[in-house]
């Protein structure tokens, strides 16, 4: 697997950067159809008899995964197959508007697990507690910004619910969240809304449980995060057992289900961490009910599950 990362020029602003910005729209559309055509010219390459697709990857006849600047390549490791690959980034640079910079960006530098993507670690293993510590930071570095703002108590539990529970969400669908992690995130937490401070304390004027407890009972209606977490990878699982259009499902139905009945099939124990930690939620659904309303979060209504619509206030 090589990873290259796509340059933009001088003075030229990011798809993020320019969707707002009047006049930018034309260098957005001129971007999407320089990827279209390097995805085309990749699509192409792997017809050729010296390119060999990545092992786990020729079932579903993956060559490449591309997100804005990112570009994930994947192809055996053998001198063709590399050396189709970079023909064909030779040919795409003599077409691109964008020669100089790819040309400058073209050195093929060896990179391995883990390494970040889309703000994550990616890694076939379980992630460290040091491999956390960017998303405490994160959230630390919100609670710090608010500190100086003279804020209710309300309003520290509006800023928690909406921004601090967001950025832990987009984790929380990932991965599984160690215990020691979700403990600390809580405190921080727990800190902010009854200190307003940044650092961890022991003050708190109810028990943080109460605070858990939806509104229509008595509480606060903070997120679980801990039950947040169990219902984001049980939906992670849902969308296995229903063969949701995802390339990602695609990908363990043909190397790890392989038509079996993933409600009794064995767990690969050769798969990665993750993959065995999202078909064992199937456990999660024990209890629970299959059949959720359309055009509503499905992971909210496993969460309102687990967490059982009766909650009462201790």
């Amino acid at each position: 697997m090589e990873r290259r990362k796509m340059g933009k020029e001088k003075g030229e602003k990011t798809m993020e950067e320019g969707w707002g910005n009047k006049g930018k729209r034309g260098t957005i559309e001129k971007e999407s159809i320089a990827i279209e055509y390097l995805s085309r010219s990749l699509k192409e390459s792997s017809k050729k008899t010296k390119f060999h697709y990545h092992p786990r990857c020729s079932k579903l006849a993956i060559t490449h995964l591309c997100f804005d600047y990112d570009l994930l390549l994947f192809a055996r490791g053998d001198l063709s197959s590399v050396i189709t690959m970079q023909q064909c980034f030779n040919q795409f640079s003599a077409a691109s508007e964008k020669r100089d910079t790819i040309v400058q960006e073209l050195g093929l530098l060896e990179d391995e697990l883990p390494f970040k993507y889309l703000g994550v670690t990616l890694l076939t293993k379980k992630l460290s507690l040091v491999q956390w510590q960017p998303l405490i930071e994160k959230i630390v570095a919100r609670i710090s910004a608010w500190t100086t703002k003279k804020l209710s108590y309300g309003g520290r539990v509006q800023l928690v619910q909406t921004v601090l529970f967001g950025v832990q969400a987009y984790w929380a669908q990932l991965f599984v969240l160690p215990a020691k992690v979700l403990k600390t995130i809580d405190a921080y937490c727990r800190s902010y809304v009854w200190s307003g401070c940044n650092t961890i304390s022991k003050k708190a004027l109810v028990s943080w449980e109460r605070v858990f407890a939806p509104k229509s009972v008595g509480g606060l209606g903070l997120a679980n995060l801990q039950k947040w977490n169990k219902a984001a990878i049980a939906k992670s699982f849902w969308d296995l057992a229903q063969k949701q259009d995802k390339l990602w499902i695609k990908w363990i139905h043909a190397y790890y289900i392989k038509g079996q009945a993933i409600k009794t099939m064995t767990i690969p124990q050769q798969a990665c961490w993750m993959t065995r930690k999202i078909m064992e939620a199937k456990t999660t659904f024990e209890g629970l009910h299959w059949r959720f309303k359309k055009g509503k979060n499905i992971t909210r209504q496993i969460y309102v599950q687990l967490i059982g619509e009766d909650t009462r206030v201790p």
